[in-house]
């Protein structure tokens, strides 16, 4: 018998079995054992020939049937799938209490073929709900179950995608990383949900940037850049430019960033992507402040705090805040360049971001600092810290004892030498064994 008949009739022994409630040890006898019923199930080309048709005839079958039983099975599995694929749009469409409610009676053994699908679901059904543990399990049982059964529809690369969103949420910055990188490791060109590849290269620069590796972040984006007409959602190419903006700016590269921001300025524009269209506005005013244009830039941040109400996230607001309050500053407005970024900090608070929230207190510190008021602005610099210690933002902590230093030079002479120390042992961190003889000037 070919191998694909085996299979095909492995198929169809397997679903009779399972239609008359038999268990592989019910079937098994003296000629036949449970593993080798498993195998003829499984389509395992090995097995004797003669056991295929003893376990046909036992089960009452002919070989006649088994194109009819295939065919109810594919309609079935077709029709299962749309259903699925409905449970996933409810998903989306922020309803994940119903489907959880749907599912509860869909139960799969592993060797079925959305057994995968449907733990990938549960999982994306607690992640809306922002529980990331329950979600971290399913997807990883996801992950186990499509690695045994082959990587259909790439739900291993989707799961690996949304554990790094589960670590993200939860400021693990170096976890999300690892996550994202998994899942392009295991993603297959050929096995569907293309989109989830741009998902997870848009995410790694993401996270790259929240690290603090720029040039790493840049050169993710740079090698995507000729794909991205192959990218189908229009989220994730406004993040390219978003982000490509971002770490421009933050290499100096600051004219080149402006193109970038302007283009996909007018691209959230013409698709009315509010949300994308605010961190535009926003890294436009950014760029504008860098570049001593203040009445540029005050009108780009303008215009995104005027379009707040449509963006429905006051997530984004925190860099808003911070760089108006950076351009106040430079407008000798001190006081409203406080309360800005007061209202940064806050902001940051509201929404656990810890990256965000480090970088608002290092710059209220420095601004206090700035200020000639380096007492006050030692707890802010040392919030920041203790949050930069927490989640190994090492580049952030080396700045933060930097500055701590400036606060203790003249003040605190065992607090100043404490804090060169740490400069010391965070910049050997970041180093991370590298030869200095590879070292550039």
């Amino acid at each position: 018998m070919e191998p694909s008949k085996i299979k095909d009739v492995g198929e169809a022994i397997r679903r009779v079995r399972k239609s008359k409630g038999l268990r592989l040890e019910d079937l098994a006898d003296e000629n036949i054992s449970p593993a080798t019923i498993s195998n003829i199930e499984r389509g395992i080309t090995h097995v004797n020939t003669s056991k295929v048709y003893y376990l046909v005839e036992k089960l009452g079958l002919s070989m006649s049937e088994v194109p009819g039983i295939l065919l109810d099975h594919e309609k079935e599995l077709e029709d299962l799938k749309f259903n699925l694929s409905l449970i996933e749009m409810m998903i989306d469409l922020e309803k994940p209490k119903e489907v959880l409610a749907k599912m509860d009676d869909i139960a799969f053994d592993d060797s079925h073929p959305y057994a995968s699908l449907v733990q990938y679901l549960r999982g994306k059904a607690y992640l809306r709900m922002k529980n990331w543990k329950r979600a971290e399990r399913y997807y990883a049982a996801a992950i186990s179950i499509s690695s045994q059964n082959g990587n259909k529809d790439n739900i291993e690369a989707s799961s690996f995608l949304d554990l790094s969103m589960c670590c993200y949420a939860q400021n693990e910055m170096e976890k999300a990383l690892e996550f994202a990188n998994s899942g392009l490791d295991t993603f297959n060109e050929n096995a569907g949900r293309n989109y989830v590849k741009y998902i997870l290269i848009r995410n790694k620069a993401v996270f790259l940037e929240r690290l603090g590796k720029f040039v790493e972040g840049l050169k993710v984006l740079q090698d995507v850049w000729g794909d991205m007409n192959q990218c189908s959602d229009i989220e994730t190419t406004l993040t390219f430019y978003s982000t490509r903006a971002d770490l421009l700016r933050k290499t100096g590269m600051i004219e080149e960033a402006i193109q970038y921001a302007k283009e996909g300025l007018e691209l959230a524009r013409i698709n009315k992507h509010y949300r994308c269209l605010f961190d535009m506005l926003t890294i436009l005013g950014s760029l504008n402040t860098s570049l001593g244009q203040w009445d540029k830039a005050e009108i780009c941040f303008n215009t995104a705090l005027a379009s707040q109400d449509l963006v429905k996230n006051d997530v984004v607001l925190t860099d808003t805040y911070i760089w108006l309050g950076i351009l106040h500053t430079q407008q000798e407005k001190q006081s409203e360049a406080q309360d800005l970024f007061l209202q940064a900090i806050t902001n940051a608070e509201k929404h656990d971001d810890a990256p965000k929230l480090t970088y608002a207190l290092r710059v209220m510190g420095d601004f206090l600092k700035d200020s000639q008021n380096s007492k006050e602005a030692i707890p802010y610099y040392q919030r920041a810290l203790q949050l930069a210690q927490k989640f190994n933002y090492k580049k952030a902590e080396n700045k933060l004892h930097f500055r701590l230093s400036q606060c203790y030079k003249n003040t605190d002479q065992k607090e100043f030498e404490k804090s060169l120390l740490n400069i010391y042992k965070t910049q050997i961190d970041l180093k991370n064994g590298e030869a200095d003889i590879f070292e550039e000037e």
